[in-house]
Parts: structure tokens; C-alpha cells; sequence
């Protein structure tokens, strides 16, 4: 009886033992009451009896002898009854039976059939109590040991869940509160999976982002080190050159430059991810947004003779943040060109459909191994170099951090290419 642990269980228990211990008092003073109204209803009967027999002439001692004998008595009852006496038991009658010690103050002890039938009504009654008392008691525990194995259950599930993650579900094929309950735990135990499931990819995020920081950042400052201490010798040497601590500085500033990129592209990716960019969407033309995107490339293009092409019609629009979609569209030309040979080509187009704008950032450069294509918008992954001989070291951020702009905005970033004939960027944004 474990289910009497519990203090709500338990009292609803004793109610129910309340209850029965009350009926059965109950029933014990009716039972008692009873017996002094049939014992009333009998001596009345008598009476009458008596009363006829003495009016028949019947003799006192054979009236009295009849008494000790039941037969004898029934036989005289029914004879009275058959003759269709209604009279009612006269005083003399009532004081033959006193004399005979039997009236309203005698025991039932002492009057056999009133007590004969009394006990087995008491017995009867008896054992209706046993019955109702067994039974309630029965389904009580039965319904309470239930209860309680379902509540085993609950707790069960909750422990197995802090340790082990949502594995199973709890019964829910039930009505009633209990089974709204369950149901209940079970919706707030897979919102906490799925919020555990966030915080952990946010942890590995966090930890490899931490790890990739650390990475990229190690080889600009290993560098100016590296630079620092040059400069240092070449301008404490006696025989130190200008030239030489001139040509170091250079490559202090690019490295600085780098790590400055690489700080504002990692800054401009959480704000991304925090939600905390809010796009100031437009209407703007295209070709708008492309000479925004291509203000500073064209000048790179040029040194590293490679060609960009625009192709278009210069009446499409596109609904979009400009200054936030030229920083993704500059970072596709910039991947272009990084995985782009001299004398390539990059070609910037675009398209109006009914319901968005395309945009195309197509070249014919190396293009993407099919092992890294479904990895180039991881952040910090770089695609293996093959057959290219001017394809730049880059940090990994640009593709990224071009996606989340497009996504941002509601619309997509895709790629298709082919390794060795090039790669195509296709950006749809509303119309």
C-alpha cells in the first residue's frame, strides 16, 4: 500500500473508511431498532393470539404450554388467523403473557422466534457490510495502486529525461486531468529538448568559432611579430637597410589590415545571428546595387587582369537594404575572383520574375569540388585549391556572412558548379 505515502492518496482513503465505519453504525442501530419494532410487532401478535384463545375458553396452562412449544403456538397462530379473529390482545391476554415473562421489557434473549429471526436478519445484514466494505476497499486500492503506478510513471520519465534526453513519451491515450497533465509534461519536455538541443549547437558554435578565431588570428600576429622584430634589428643594425624596414612595415599594415577584416566580418556575422540587423528594404535598381557592390573590385579586377561583365535590363528594381545586399553581392565578386585565373571572366546578371529578382554571379574559374560544395557556407571553410594559380587564402567568412544577408531578407543564396568550368552564385530577392 505505497500509495498511502501520499497524503492526498491517504486521506481520500480514510474518507472512504470514514464513510463505511459511519454506514455500519448505521446499519447496526437500524438492525437494533428493528429488533425492538419486531419484537413489538410480535408481542402485539401474541397478544391477539392470547387474547383469542382465552375467549375460546382455552385454559390458561394449556395456553402457556403452547407458548413453550413453537409448533404448538404456530398451529394455535394459524388457527386464530384462519378463523378471522381481528380482535385486538385484550388486557387479560397481555397479562397472561406477563405472567408468562414475556412483554415490551423482556430480552430478545428470552423470546427465541423474535430472536431466531433477529440474528439472521443481523447476519444477513452482516454480511451485505462485509461485502460493501470488501468491495469499496477493493476498488479504492485498486484505483489508488493505479493511480500511483502512473504517477511512478511521471516521475520515472521526468528522471530518465534530466539524464538521458527525451527517449519516450507518457501516456496520453487517456481523458480527464491527469491524462491533460501528461500531456502537458510531454510538450514541455520536448520544448526543453529542443531548447537543450539550440543551446548546444550554440556551445559548439561558440567553441569552434572560438577555436577558428584563435586560428586565423595566429598567423597575422605571428607575422607582425615575425615583421616586428625585422624592423627592430634592420633600424638598430648599423648596417640596417631602409628599403628592408619600409618593405616590413607594408606587410605589418597588410596583416593589420587582414585582422581588421577578419574582426568586422566575424562582428558584422553575430549581429547577423543575434537577429540584431534590422534591413531597411527599398525599392532599388539593380544596376544601382551592382556599381555599389563592384565601387572597389574593379580596380583589383583590373591589376589582376580579369574582366567583370554586367549584363541586364537597367529598368529592374529589387526590394532590398542596399548598403547590407551590395556588402553580399561584393562578397560573391570577391569569391569570383579569388578562384578566378588571369585573363578570366565574371559575369554579373540578372532577371525579372513575376514574384523576385535574380541575380547571377557567374565565372569561369576553377570552380568547386563536389566533396566542398555542400560545406562552402560553413563559416571559416575553405575550399581545396586545384589547377588555380592566383586563388587567395581567405578567411571562410564571405560566403557565410553573404548567405545570412540574402536569408535575412527572405530570400535564397544557391551555387551550381562544375571543377574546371567554373561556378555560378544565383541570389533571388523579392521583386
Amino acid at each position: 500500500m505505497t500509495f498511502l505515502a501520499d497524503n492526498e492518496q491517504k486521506k481520500y482513503f480514510f474518507h472512504i473508511v470514514l464513510i463505511l465505519t459511519g454506514a455500519t453504525l448505521l446499519a447496526g442501530i437500524l438492525w437494533r431498532a428493528n429488533g425492538q419494532e419486531m419484537k413489538k410487532a410480535f408481542l402485539e401478535h401474541d397478544g391477539r393470539v392470547v387474547s383469542s384463545l382465552l375467549e375460546q375458553g382455552v385454559n390458561e396452562t394449556v395456553i402457556a404450554r403452547a407458548f413453550s412449544e413453537k409448533e404448538a403456538l404456530d398451529k394455535a397462530a394459524l388457527e386464530t388467523e384462519a378463523a378471522g379473529s381481528k380482535n385486538a390482545a385484550t388486557e387479560k391476554g397481555k397479562a397472561l403473557l406477563l405472567r408468562m415473562g414475556i412483554g415490551g421489557d423482556t430480552e430478545l434473549f428470552f423470546l427465541p422466534r423474535i430472536r431466531d429471526l433477529h440474528r439472521d436478519m443481523g447476519l444477513g445484514l452482516a454480511g451485505l457490510l462485509l461485502l460493501l466494505w470488501g468491495s469499496l476497499l477493493l476498488l479504492c486500492g485498486h484505483f489508488l495502486c493505479r493511480r500511483e503506478r502512473l504517477y511512478e510513471k511521471a516521475v520515472g520519465f521526468i528522471d530518465r529525461f534530466m539524464k538521458e534526453g527525451l527517449s519516450e513519451h507518457l501516456p496520453r491515450t487517456g481523458e480527464g486531468s491527469l491524462y491533460r497533465l501528461f500531456g502537458k509534461i510531454d510538450t514541455l519536455a520536448n520544448a526543453l529538448s529542443a531548447e537543450n538541443e539550440k543551446a548546444l549547437e550554440a556551445k559548439n558554435f561558440l567553441k569552434e568559432t572560438i577555436s577558428d578565431i584563435s586560428h586565423q588570428l595566429k598567423t597575422p600576429l605571428s607575422a607582425l611579430t615575425m615583421y616586428n622584430e625585422i624592423i627592430e634589428s634592420e633600424i638598430s643594425s648599423d648596417t640596417g637597410s631602409r628599403e628592408t624596414a619600409l618593405s616590413f612595415l607594408v606587410k605589418s599594415a597588410a596583416s593589420l589590415a587582414r585582422m581588421e577584416e577578419l574582426i568586422q566580418t566575424l562582428l558584422k556575422v553575430t549581429r547577423l545571428d543575434a537577429g540584431s540587423v534590422l534591413f531597411e528594404k527599398q525599392p532599388w535598381p539593380v544596376p544601382d546595387l551592382a556599381a555599389r557592390a563592384l565601387s572597389q573590385l574593379l580596380v583589383r579586377a583590373g591589376q589582376e587582369q580579369k574582366q567583370i561583365l554586367l549584363t541586364g535590363d537597367e529598368n529592374v528594381w529589387v526590394n532590398c537594404d542596399l548598403q547590407w545586399t551590395g556588402e553580399a553581392l561584393g562578397n560573391l565578386v570577391k569569391n569570383a575572383l579569388d578562384h578566378t585565373d588571369c585573363q578570366g571572366h565574371i559575369s554579373v546578371s540578372w532577371e525579372k520574375l513575376p514574384e523576385s529578382v535574380r541575380i547571377f554571379v557567374a565565372d569561369d574559374g576553377t570552380g568547386i569540388d563536389e566533396k566542398d560544395i555542400y560545406y562552402i557556407f560553413r563559416r571559416f571553410y575553405r575550399a581545396s585549391k586545384k589547377n588555380s594559380k592566383s586563388c587567395k587564402n581567405g578567411v571562410g567568412l564571405g560566403l557565410p556572412l553573404a548567405k545570412s544577408i540574402i536569408e535575412g531578407q527572405g530570400g535564397t543564396l544557391s551555387v551550381q558548379s562544375r571543377p574546371g568550368e567554373g561556378t555560378t552564385f544565383t541570389l533571388t530577392l523579392p521583386g
